[in-house]
């Protein structure tokens, strides 16, 4: 689980993410990315109703959370990040939604170098 002080929650901050910042497009999600004055990274997740019912849609977070959770400590501060995932994202295994997470934020140019 993510701490609270890494999270986006409030509507004018997915707003402010959403049209301030650069997006970034994957086979499983888009991610968008802008600079932000917190000292921490923070993330928030979007998921459509045309993915499902509740059930899909939340499995289909938890799933990015967990991912975002795992790669956290290698994520550069002081960004704020939405991972808003595609329709097409329940036909891909939980390695694959990783994997597609991995490549957007070496191209969103986000991960730590002392991570490599």
């Amino acid at each position: 689980m993510l701490k609270k002080v890494n999270r986006l929650k409030k509507r004018y901050q997915f707003n402010y993410v959403y049209k301030q910042g650069s997006h970034f497009f994957g086979k499983t999600m888009t991610i968008y990315v802008t600079s932000s004055k917190t000292k921490n990274i923070k993330v928030g997740f979007a998921v459509s109703k045309k993915i499902g019912y509740a059930f899909k849609r939340n499995l289909i977070r938890r799933r990015l959370r967990e991912v975002v959770y795992s790669e956290i400590i290698n994520l550069k501060q002081n960004y704020n990040l939405i991972v808003v995932a595609k329709d097409c994202i329940e036909n891909f295994t939980f390695a694959d939604i990783k994997n597609d997470f991995l490549k957007l934020i070496k191209k969103a140019d986000l991960l730590n170098e002392k991570s490599f």
